[in-house]
């Protein structure tokens, strides 16, 4: 009886760990939304209207408004155009990156608004996120690593950049 036990244990280990890496592949394979005519998935339909509808309009360099002491945020906002920021955006998509992120929500991985609010001021922000992008990170957002990630350089930078535009907002306090 303790063997059929341990045996049912060590399955249920095994099923669970795979669920995990399955999900952390899945957010570096570009998987596209299934929605085919918006840009937002049903997964992210239920963040702000500053994730819905034009992207352009929305995270454009003009909507952003960087709290002070932001400067980095400022430089990279206007580096990039509404073209840009809607081609950055498309680019994440491409890439998966909703799988485990939002906008303004945590889903597995932090807010984008919640990085750009971590990095704000930091000159070394750009560096640092798109290091994270390519190369994976662990322990900066809790338990669960990010893995890398299939993009170039340029990519990821671009991808850091449009991450580090987004309206800083502060993630919730721990209970």
């Amino acid at each position: 009886m303790i063997r059929v036990d341990n045996i049912r244990a060590s399955w249920l280990r095994i099923l669970a760990m795979s669920c995990v890496v399955a999900l952390a592949a899945g957010c570096g394979q570009g998987k596209q939304s299934e929605s085919t005519g918006s840009s937002d998935s049903g997964a992210t339909s239920s963040s702000s209207s500053s994730d819905s509808g034009s992207s352009a309009a929305t995270n454009s360099p003009a909507a952003f408004q960087p709290q002070s002491g932001g400067g980095h945020l400022v430089k990279v906002a206007a580096a990039m155009s509404s073209d840009q920021m809607a081609k950055a955006k498309s680019l994440a998509e491409a890439k998966g990156c909703f799988a485990c992120h939002q906008v303004e929500a945590k889903v597995v991985g932090p807010a984008f608004a919640w990085v750009a609010y971590k990095y704000k001021g930091d000159p070394k922000a750009l560096a640092t996120v798109s290091h994270a992008i390519q190369h994976g990170v662990a322990g900066v957002w809790g338990g669960m690593p990010m893995p890398a990630q299939n993009v170039t350089p340029e990519q990821a930078k671009e991808l850091a950049s449009w991450v580090l535009a987004q309206k800083p907002i502060a993630p919730p306090k721990a209970s």
